[in-house]
């Protein structure tokens, strides 16, 4: 990757994937589930499971296999508890208009006791200039997590 624009285009890529992770974050921790569903393609999937990130063996916990099912899952929940997430060991790999990123979330459960930790791991596309999901996993630690 010797020349300038695609240095520049490589850096400007990983910063606006961890903006979007971030916006993520930022939703949910202002509980504003009507925004989510933006930053996904629209046939964009979001999977939620119970396990370690690098075992096989896992079990499902939800699945949206578009960004409108991400919106109808987490609509009703606005106003309950909900996760205050910290995103930390944010890695993130572009290559052209694709990109992967992993990360790890602490979060407390807000107007609880319970905490949740879990992994990240991102699919990204970029389209018009822009960056979305195309794929989410995210797998909770069940040993690290209260009441989840």
């Amino acid at each position: 990757m010797s020349d300038l624009a695609e240095r520049i285009d490589h850096v400007e890529s990983r910063l606006e994937i961890a903006d979007l992770i971030y916006s993520y974050a930022r939703y949910i921790r202002r509980d504003e589930p009507e925004n989510v569903a933006q930053l996904f393609l629209p046939n964009g999937t979001f999977e939620v499971r119970d396990g370690h990130p690098d075992n096989p063996e896992y079990s499902v916990r939800s699945f949206n296999a578009n960004a409108q099912e991400v919106h109808d899952h987490l609509a009703p929940n606005k106003g309950k508890p909900h996760p205050v997430p910290l995103i930390r060991n944010l890695i993130v790999e572009v290559d052209g208009d694709t990109a992967t990123a992993n990360s790890v979330m602490n979060a407390t459960i807000y107007g609880t006791s319970h905490a949740i930790q879990g992994e990240y791991r991102d699919h990204c596309q970029r389209v018009d200039g822009r960056w979305y999901f195309k794929s989410r996993i995210f797998t909770i630690y069940a040993r690290a997590s209260s009441g989840v």
